[in-house]
């Protein structure tokens, strides 16, 4: 199983969104709710991208490294688990499910959260500064199922992002879209290995049941 970190396990996609708004206003850049929206499953460096190219002066890598600051920072006070997580988590363990957390965030981030994960249940972290090309290109869902030793068609991934879906529906494995909001394009939930639910609940049910039958 190949688990996505931000708006999946974590509600952390409005933290990484109040750091970047913080960035754009205090240097008077241009920035609104389409903006928070729109980066949802970017990687940090895109997001860094667009800060810069609104005026936020400094070089993309300062602002990509101000940004995990910001986050690393709340996740430090508090982890923002989704409904649903932490069971999804004991049941990968509790099952024996090859696992890797497969994130755009930087390392450093990605360590603030595997201490809070039992041990075992992840046996790969992929983190954005391990790959060269971010979600959605498929290198980091590529690279998981490799540390895994599994063929990534046999690979069950769990994302919450249209960029996310995108990158493991590329790297060829089967998709679960924990998609509450509906943000999915048309165009994307149409395809064969891709399954839509409402919340992390029910991929825990739907886990539990074929654990139950197996």
């Amino acid at each position: 199983m190949l688990l996505d970190l931000d708006g999946t396990l974590l509600d952390s996609e409005p933290l990484w969104s109040s750091a970047a708004r913080g960035h754009a206003e205090r240097h008077g850049c241009a920035w609104s709710a389409a903006d928070d929206a729109a980066i949802v499953g970017w990687s940090v460096p895109a997001v860094a991208d667009l800060l810069h190219e609104r005026g936020v002066p400094h070089e993309p890598d300062r602002i990509a490294s101000l940004l995990h600051d910001d986050v690393g920072a709340d996740l430090t006070r508090a982890l923002p688990w989704q409904p649903g997580a932490l069971d999804l988590l004991t049941l990968v363990r509790w099952a024996g499910v090859p696992c890797a957390l497969v994130t755009m965030s930087y390392r450093r981030v990605a360590e603030l959260v595997v201490p809070a994960i039992a041990p075992g249940t992840l046996r790969a972290v992929v983190t954005g500064d391990d790959v060269r090309h971010p979600k959605p290109h498929p290198e980091a869902y590529l690279r998981a199922a490799r540390a895994l030793g599994v063929d990534p068609h046999r690979c069950l991934a769990v994302e919450d992002s249209p960029t996310g879906v995108r990158s493991a529906l590329a790297a060829g494995a089967h998709v679960v879209a924990v998609d509450p909001g509906g943000r999915l394009p048309a165009s994307v939930t149409q395809h064969p290995l891709l399954l839509v639910v409402d919340g992390l609940p029910r991929v825990v049910e739907l886990l539990a049941s074929l654990v139950v039958r197996t």
